[in-house]
């Protein structure tokens, strides 16, 4: 083959090969197949957003999200009784908010007292973890919309605009959640 045909099958592959690739991705969509994802906890999925529910603080005090600042949120519920386990996962989340070095001030953590009788677990929360966000769990749209998701989930990503975008189930990796929200932070510009 000469150098003009070579030059003309380069020139025709650059424009087929893009539809032929998008083609074949369409036809695994709509066949069901899942494609390879590097992300480690599970898509929330139809997205849920938290953007004008409210809730109580630990102080009964009503709150609305959004008039929480526009960050990345690590929402965490705790089981009714909270073990070392537990505790031991609220330790994890601040160290991972640490590791995220220059990163730290766009993540928030917020735990969700899965037992109302454990007001007093909350004030020590706070107290050992001055910004933490220690919210009640009692009646509230905040509550329930993360309820209507949790499925066996205990911790949830919050993005910026409220919306609710992966989940972890209770023996999440800490290294994991963390390339997961250095990848996020990364890639987004908000928050």
């Amino acid at each position: 083959m000469d150098k003009g045909k070579i030059k003309f099958l380069l020139i025709v592959m650059i424009f087929v090969l893009p539809f032929v690739v998008s083609n074949h991705l369409y036809k695994k969509h709509l066949s069901g197949e899942k494609l390879n994802t590097t992300n480690y906890g599970s898509f929330i999925n139809p997205i849920v957003s938290l953007q004008d529910t409210s809730f109580f603080d630990i102080t009964t005090i009503p709150r609305k999200y959004n008039s929480l600042d526009r960050k990345w949120y690590l929402i965490y519920i705790t089981n009714p009784n909270c073990s070392d386990l537990c505790q031991n996962d609220i330790y994890l989340l601040r160290q991972i908010n640490i590791a995220l070095g220059k990163d730290m001030e766009r993540v928030k953590r917020i735990v969700l007292l899965n037992d109302d009788t454990k007001t007093n677990l909350g004030k020590e929360l706070q107290i050992k973890y001055p910004n933490l966000i220690v919210v009640s769990n009692q009646s509230s749209s905040f509550t329930k919309v993360l309820n209507k998701v949790k499925r066996n989930h205990n911790l949830f990503l919050v993005d910026p605009n409220g919306n609710v975008i992966l989940g972890y189930n209770e023996n999440f990796e800490g290294k994991k959640l963390l390339k997961d929200i250095k990848k996020l932070l990364k890639l987004s510009k908000i928050g």
